[in-house]
């Protein structure tokens, strides 16, 4: 593969080294296969769907991979495109999967997306990336398609996890199995968020552990844009206070929770508009009555620790 022309843009060699696990292989077509075209040194795709004539107008797949589990229709188009990427479809639901077979997925990547429509899926997702100490991305459509939301939490970064974010559904969970529909998607729909997945991928990628004196010490005289864009999420500590955003693409109005918190910077919520928002962890150090039940406030912890210079 020649990279030449996005040398400029990201670090060849960190994308090249990276293992990424991705799981849902239905709207993360585009993104999968993208990957594959930056050189991901390896991608791990968890679904145990089959490839179906409605997945043809809305995803990436073709009519000759009909019938066909969707991870090794995703193998086929990823090995064409680069096979230098060293590919792994698993067609196991992760929800029945042991410690033992998780630990050898999730063990050894450096980041973790969890893109299904199953709740249940994402919130185990949030387990699995606190055990192992890695960053992960959550992202999804709203009711009708209209709004998309995309959560990510760095350990070292940012101030919370996915439930911390998302504690009402867990909530809601409780009285009736919660819904994550995207049947309203067109196929511009996810490639669009892939995109936007995409990008802070790249991005995370390109993180490095805080360094022990301020980066302006060290910084490089030319990063390249993918470093740019994750210093651009940081704060003066170096932390990542805005780690939830959403965006808007359809005219007749968002998500209800979009529409309140964009209103209220004074503006109105056009197409194509994102909304970066800050999702605070739930602890008591908070205000809460309560530590998260799953972070118990180790990532907020992790993220406001002593440094030399302070």
């Amino acid at each position: 593969m020649d990279y030449s022309r996005i040398q400029d843009s990201v670090d060849i060699e960190i994308i090249q080294k990276s293992k990424i696990v991705v799981v849902g292989a239905g709207g993360s077509y585009s993104l999968v296969t993208s990957l594959a075209r930056c050189g991901v040194g390896k991608l791990t795709v968890l679904d145990f769907d089959t490839v179906e004539q409605t997945n043809i107008v809305r995803q990436g797949y073709k009519q000759t991979d009909i019938g066909k589990f969707k991870v090794d229709a995703l193998k086929e188009e990823v090995e064409a495109i680069n096979p230098e990427v060293h590919y792994i479809g698993i067609t196991k639901n992760f929800l029945d999967m042991n410690n033992q077979e998780l630990d050898a997925i999730f063990k050894e990547a450096n980041l973790l997306l969890f893109l299904t429509d199953s709740f249940v899926a994402q919130a185990y997702g949030n387990v699995v990336a606190l055990k192992h100490n890695k960053p992960a991305i959550w992202a999804g459509w709203y009711a009708q398609s209209r709004t998309a939301e995309v959560f990510f939490q760095a350990p070292g970064y940012t101030y919370s996890c996915f439930r911390c974010m998302a504690s009402s559904r867990y909530i809601a969970n409780q009285e009736q199995e919660v819904k994550v529909s995207s049947n309203s998607n067109t196929i511009f729909h996810s490639q669009l968020l892939d995109s936007f997945i995409g990008m802070l991928s790249l991005a995370i990628l390109h993180t490095n552990p805080k360094p022990i004196i301020p980066y302006y010490v060290i910084s490089k005289q030319n990063p390249n844009e993918y470093e740019v864009f994750w210093e651009s999420l940081l704060d003066g500590k170096r932390n990542v206070p805005y780690n939830f955003f959403q965006f808007k693409v359809h005219p007749q109005g968002g998500n209800n929770s979009f529409d309140k918190s964009y209103k209220s910077l004074g503006m109105s919520a056009h197409n194509f508009v994102s909304h970066w928002q800050k999702a605070e962890a739930e602890i008591i150090d908070n205000g809460y009555s309560y530590n998260c039940p799953d972070c118990g406030g180790s990532l907020h912890e992790m993220a406001t620790k002593f440094y030399p210079w302070n």
